[in-house]
């Protein structure tokens, strides 16, 4: 008989330096389901990619947000299939979790993805009878959540209802644009390449609802300065950013150990939802 320690260890040799390949599903098949009911390919758009999953807890909180979980994947790749683990580590803590897919490369170039985010953010909402929203995005789906919430347009309702109805926003390793982009596919996907109003650096001014930075110092993928310029730029113009470095950690790590499996004694999914518990509820402006 294995024991938990030599189990983890088996896992965690499947589990590629990826989210988002066949290891990942090793992971979900693992990971128990008792702690939620869900409700696959949901449509919020017309289109095969605009499709979501809501996992609802089991066990609800009182008065607790509906948190969205958007994917990383570099814009060309990555499923809402792959975060069961995910959905699962927020739905045992009382949390009901939406998961949405958005148009890939080479389907989707900038800024179709951010109008499908916008898109599954407001269906989000509406489904839960216009509760608050924190939104949490790995990597790309980080940089989609911040763009999409900076740019209004991007947002069925504009600014009115991001501030009314998205009470926090976390982005674990995102990419904030604080160097041009050099290679493909991202300057086919960004004809900008970062240096324009295609960067959340670049729109560090628009009002946002209090955002949680969270990055590795491990990340050789996306550069943790990128989190931690924002932040500085957030906080300097009055709004409140939240910035949490961890030790060890690396690009994937950030995601990986919200599974109970891998958390290794990682604070990260403690952070965020202390940060979580931390927000304002009720009716009102979230957006300072």
């Amino acid at each position: 008989m294995k024991t938990p320690l030599r189990f983890a260890a088996i896992v965690s040799a499947f589990v590629a330096t990826a989210v988002g390949c066949a290891p990942a599903k090793i992971l979900n098949t693992i990971t128990p389901s008792a702690s939620f009911e869900r409700e696959k390919n949901v449509s919020y758009g017309s289109l095969d990619r605009q499709k979501l999953d809501i996992y609802r807890t089991s066990n609800p909180r009182d008065e607790a947000p509906v948190i969205v979980f958007v994917h990383g994947g570099s814009w060309d790749s990555g499923s809402k299939d792959l975060y069961k683990f995910f959905a699962e580590g927020f739905t045992a803590e009382g949390f009901d979790v939406v998961v949405p897919n958005y148009r890939l490369y080479p389907e989707a170039v900038f800024p179709l993805m951010l109008e499908d985010t916008g898109k599954a953010l407001t269906f989000a909402a509406d489904m839960f009878g216009g509760r608050n929203l924190v939104v949490i995005g790995h990597s790309a789906g980080a940089y989609n959540l911040l763009m999409t919430l900076m740019r209004p347009e991007f947002y069925p309702g504009g600014s009115e209802a991001i501030c009314s109805r998205i009470s926090g926003i976390v982005s674990l390793a995102g990419p904030t644009g604080i160097a041009p982009l050099e290679s493909e596919p991202y300057i086919s996907i960004f004809p900008d390449r970062f240096t324009s109003t295609d960067a959340p650096i670049n729109n560090a001014e628009e009002p946002l609802p209090p955002v949680f930075f969270g990055h590795g110092l491990k990340d050789t993928t996306v550069n943790p300065l990128n989190s931690e310029y924002l932040a500085e730029k957030i906080n300097a113009r009055g709004g409140l950013a939240v910035l949490k470095t961890y030790e060890g950690l690396n690009h994937i790590d950030v995601v990986k150990v919200m599974s109970k499996y891998f958390d290794g004694g990682a604070p990260v999914k403690a952070d965020v939802i202390n940060f979580i518990n931390g927000l304002e509820t009720g009716a009102g402006p979230f957006c300072r």
